[in-house]
């Protein structure tokens, strides 16, 4: 019996010590909750569905819906999936080289820390508007039905928009002569928002608002200025060399 409660202590153990491991090893934000800007105090209340400003909201979740079984709709739904790595895939176009976690690790590291970042810097105007998404408000499926939650009401403003505005701002700073095509593909990824029906026009507009004023907050920490002296290094390397 004795055996029995120490091999359950050692497994306890190894299991807390890999679980904080793990933590350790994924990518942090460059600051917390309590340190972020509080958006909700800048950002205007989101239109009513008797406001003149939501018939846009409706009229560009309507367009969105038309265009989902075209080229532009599929491309959308990949947007949905949104990490370091999709990031670094999505935006390569932009610079013309392929970017990827294996060729670019502090570029990959930038990108899913500062993704972690807007998660922090977006959750207190989430929680305090409480705005329920298109498909909930109309209780229509969305283009990407796996991703849908019946209590998530977290549309105001977007989340995807704040991070591909913010990541995009970072990478016009390392990459500036491709400035126009980089934030034209953070412009796009928001628009695939409305698209799949996951937040209306006014949630993506201030997911970009929000997306800049993060970049302003953020580009205040030394670890992210670190970080991106690194990911400059390395992508001035690789293209001079390709």
């Amino acid at each position: 019996m004795r055996n029995k409660y120490i091999w359950i202590l050692f497994w306890s153990v190894a299991v807390i010590s890999a679980l904080g491991q793990e933590k350790k090893d994924r990518p942090q934000p460059f600051f917390t909750r309590e340190q972020a800007p509080h958006l909700e105090l800048v950002l205007p209340n989101p239109p009513e569905l008797t406001d003149a400003l939501f018939f846009n909201d409706w009229t560009q979740y309507r367009h969105g819906i038309s265009v989902r079984d075209t080229e532009r709709g599929e491309l959308a739904v990949k947007d949905a999936s949104f990490n370091g790595a999709s990031l670094l895939r999505r935006f390569s176009p932009a610079v013309g080289l392929e970017l990827t976690k294996e060729t670019h690790p502090e570029l990959w590291l930038l990108f899913a820390r500062l993704h972690m970042t807007e998660q922090q810097a977006g959750a207190s105007a989430k929680a305090h508007f409480k705005r329920v998404r298109p498909y909930q408000q109309y209780k229509e499926p969305s283009g990407v039905p796996g991703h849908e939650r019946s209590t998530d009401f977290t549309s105001y403003p977007s989340g995807h928009t704040h991070a591909a505005w913010l990541v995009g701002l970072a990478l016009a700073s390392i990459a500036p002569e491709h400035t126009a095509e980089i934030m034209k593909i953070a412009y796009d990824i928001g628009q695939s928002r409305v698209i799949v029906g996951f937040h209306y026009q006014s949630d993506v507009d201030m997911g970009r608002l929000a997306g800049s004023i993060t970049f302003a907050r953020v580009s205040a920490e030394p670890e992210f200025q670190k970080q991106l002296q690194k990911a400059r290094k390395e992508y001035l390397k690789y293209k001079n060399s390709h």
